[in-house]
């Protein structure tokens, strides 16, 4: 599937939900990133994630601070020149993000931190080390 069949199965809430993992949530975001910034682009990401999960009644399966962060860390990675590459490309210099145990996020914030409840609903600022480029 490519890139635009890919976003647009997503956007239209089609996509199958086996196939809605974390690489596809990752995937989702690197094309939106490529076309905005990351101001313009978090709340595309929050909304259409939350739009999705809501088709497959799942309205507890969003997670800001998950969102927010890896939008964050993707953004960061393609501002440093990983944006003109394929998604295959991106993936293959950037494996921290596809991993299911969210290391990427966990070099930032304590296991606790990341899972309260306060990480699910809002920002938290991170208690390791600060998310890169993250002013708000």
């Amino acid at each position: 599937m490519t890139d635009e069949e890919f976003l647009a199965a997503f956007e239209q809430c089609t996509l199958p939900e086996k196939e809605w993992t974390h690489r596809a949530h990752v995937r989702m975001a690197w094309i939106y990133l490529r076309r905005g910034s990351l101001a313009a682009m978090l709340p595309v990401v929050r909304r259409g994630i939350q739009r999705y999960n809501a088709t497959l009644n799942k309205h507890l399966g969003y997670h800001e601070m998950i969102t927010r962060g890896f939008v964050i860390l993707i953004a960061d990675r393609i501002g440093r020149g990983a944006g003109g590459m394929s998604f295959e490309s991106f993936c293959a210099e950037n494996p921290d993000l596809l991993d299911n145990k969210l290391t990427a996020l966990l070099a930032h914030y304590r296991r606790e931190t990341l899972f309260s409840p306060a990480a699910r609903e809002g920002f938290v600022t991170p208690d390791l080390r600060p998310l890169p480029g993250a002013n708000f």
